[in-house]
């Protein structure tokens, strides 16, 4: 299975960046147009993207501030990635008044490894245009 992994610093500090990746809220205002976050370990983690396609999983790992993991799948609509065949892992550093986040999704096909690629690319530039917002 394939992997996708990246790194982005984001002009905001790592208290903003994660209330932004640890709620649904925060996913509501990058991802989402609905979510679904119970952030306990084994807690639902769903979202609905604008065209109504649903990603969903598991939370298996919190730090507060530093790491996030969850299962991923698609529940409805998207790509062929069953929920709970891949896990996403979101780190974040804080480097004084900014955050490093990396990204991490595992178990992916080489096809939908590179289609994960663009998509979280995509919307982790949106996570940093919003958090970036948030401190302006």
């Amino acid at each position: 299975m394939n992997i996708v992994e990246f790194d982005r610093v984001i002009e905001a500090p790592v208290d903003v960046v994660w209330s932004l990746v640890n709620s649904a809220a925060g996913l509501n205002q990058w991802m989402s147009v609905e979510a679904t976050v119970d952030l306990t370990p084994g807690g639902t983690i769903r979202w609905v993207h604008d065209n109504g396609w649903v990603v969903a999983g598991q939370v298996r790992e919190i730090v507060p501030m530093r790491r996030l993991v969850f299962t991923y799948g698609w529940e409805h609509g998207g790509f062929p990635v069953p929920v709970g065949s891949s896990v996403v892992t979101l780190e974040m550093e804080a480097l004084g008044s900014s955050t490093r986040i990396s990204v991490r999704h595992d178990g992916l096909t080489p096809e939908m490894a590179a289609q994960h690629q663009l998509g979280w690319t995509m919307f982790i530039e949106r996570l940093a245009h919003c958090a970036e917002g948030v401190t302006a």
